[in-house]
C-alpha cells in the first residue's frame, strides 16, 4: 500500500503535462496496479474453502459409530441364543432349533436339537480346543480348526469363532482395533485386512446399522446380511441373518438372545458318556 501510495502521489503538483513520457508512465503504473491486485486475489484463493477428508488409512467413520461398536462387542461377550437354524449344502439339507451359549475368551456351546428336544449335535471349545459330539453316531469328533468339525456338523465351511459374533451383529474387538473405514454413498465400509483375511463390515450411515459383512479368509468365503440391519445401540438384537458361500447358505431366525454372564463351568466340556469313539479329523485323509 505504501507503495502504491508513493506512486499515485509522485510527480509534479502543477498540473498534467502532455508527452510521450507521462503516457509511459501511466501505463507502467497501470500494470503494476492490475499485478497487485491480481496476486492479492490469488493469496485469498490458495485458503481451501473445504476442510480436506483424512489421508488414507485414518478411520472415516465417525468417533461416536466406533464406540458404539466397541461397546456392542463389550455387552454381547458372554450371552445366551436360542434360534432356528436352516442349512442348504450339497452335503446337508435341514431345519432345527439351536442354542449357544458363548463366554470370553474361547468357551463356546452350539447344540442343535431334534423335533423331540434330543440332542442331535453338540460342539463345545474350550481352552483344550473345539470338539463335537453326534449322539446318533456315538463319536466324539476332533480337528485343530473349527471350520473342519463345521463341516462335518453342518455341511458348511464357517469358522465357529467368527459365528460367535455374527449371532450378536458385533464386531469383534480386534477387527475395531485394527481397522480402517470408507464412506461409500450413504454406506460406511469398516475393513480389517490382516494375516491374510479380508473382513468388510458395512455399516448405513442414516441411521446407523450393521447391514451386512462381506469375508475373504482361506477358512471361509462368503457374505453375511441382516434383515433388518441391526442398529448400533449396545442391546439391539438381530431378527434373521442369512450367510452364503459359493456353496451352500445358512439362515438364521432368532427367538432369544440375552446377556448370560454366568455359566456353569461343565457346560463347555462334553459329557462323560460310556461307548463313545474318538475320531481326528485331523489324520482322516
Amino acid at each position: 500500500m505504501a507503495l502504491i501510495s508513493r506512486l499515485s502521489t509522485s510527480g509534479p503538483r502543477s498540473g498534467p503535462r502532455s508527452g510521450p513520457g507521462q503516457a509511459s508512465r501511466c501505463k507502467w503504473r497501470f500494470r503494476l496496479l492490475f499485478l497487485l491486485a491480481i496476486s492479492a486475489g490469488c493469496a485469498r484463493q490458495l485458503v481451501p474453502a473445504v476442510q480436506l477428508p483424512p489421508a488414507s488409512g485414518k478411520p472415516t467413520v465417525p468417533s461416536l459409530e466406533i464406540a458404539k461398536l466397541k461397546e456392542r462387542s463389550n455387552f454381547w461377550r458372554d450371552y445366551q441364543c436360542k434360534f432356528r437354524i436352516r442349512v442348504d449344502s450339497k452335503t446337508s439339507k435341514f431345519i432345527s432349533r439351536a442354542l449357544v451359549l458363548a463366554k470370553e475368551p474361547n468357551f463356546l456351546r452350539f447344540e442343535t436339537f431334534t423335533p423331540l428336544g434330543q440332542t442331535a449335535a453338540l460342539y463345545v471349545s474350550n481352552e483344550t480346543g473345539p470338539s463335537l459330539m453326534i449322539p446318533s453316531e456315538k463319536a466324539i469328533f476332533t480337528a485343530r480348526r473349527s471350520e473342519t468339525l463345521a463341516r462335518e456338523f453342518l455341511g458348511i465351511d464357517l469358522p465357529v469363532d467368527l459365528f460367535r459374533w455374527l449371532l450378536t451383529a458385533s464386531v469383534p474387538p480386534e477387527q475395531i482395533d485394527h481397522s480402517e473405514s470408507r464412506l461409500d454413498g450413504g454406506l460406511w465400509r469398516l475393513i480389517s485386512n490382516s494375516a491374510g483375511a479380508y473382513f468388510e463390515w458395512q455399516i448405513s450411515a442414516r441411521p446407523p446399522a450393521l447391514q451386512g459383512l462381506l469375508v475373504h479368509s482361506t477358512g471361509f468365503e462368503g457374505r453375511v446380511s441382516y434383515d433388518p440391519p441391526v442398529e448400533l445401540t449396545k442391546d439391539a438384537a438381530p431378527g434373521k441373518i442369512r450367510i452364503s458361500s459359493s456353496e451352500w447358505s445358512l439362515e438364521i431366525s432368532l427367538e432369544q438372545l440375552m446377556p448370560a454372564p454366568q455359566f456353569r463351568p461343565s457346560a463347555f466340556y462334553m459329557p462323560n458318556l460310556a461307548d463313545v469313539r474318538k475320531v481326528d479329523l485331523d489324520t482322516i485323509k
